[in-house]
């Protein structure tokens, strides 16, 4: 079996404006504390999954903590992209999404992590 690659390459970033704001106004919703996914259905990415991350300056007004929790995300993303990347391969689908942070205080890794799994297996639901 190969090993699972757990890079997250600058390609599989979501940077496009457009994209994002079509994620916004008419993306699907997935709410799992402490985050919540914006995500569509495509068929014209180059990776199975795009993603972005947003953590909202009106919930911390400090850069620091905007960007640990933004790199804390990311990294579970990292993480988790093996058995993200097999599901969507398996199901024939490419995704795109927006992973936002909701709650008011920072959490550790674990917690982001429970989160982003919870919601995970919310999308392979409605797949």
């Amino acid at each position: 079996m190969p090993k699972p690659i757990y890079s997250f390459k600058k390609r599989e970033r979501l940077t496009s404006r457009k994209s994002i704001a079509r994620l916004f106004e008419s993306g699907r919703r997935i709410n799992s504390f402490p985050l919540r996914i914006l995500y569509d259905l495509t068929h014209d990415e180059e990776f199975p999954s795009v993603m972005a991350v947003s953590v909202p300056k009106r919930l911390f007004k400090r850069a620091v903590d905007r960007n640990l929790l933004k790199r804390r995300i990311r990294e579970v993303y990292r993480y988790r992209k093996p058995d993200l990347y097999a599901l969507l391969n398996k199901e024939g689908v490419q995704i795109r999404m927006v992973i936002q942070y909701r709650d008011r205080k920072i959490t550790d890794f674990h917690t982001i992590e429970k989160g982003f799994e919870r919601a995970i297996s919310k999308i392979t639901e409605q797949l």
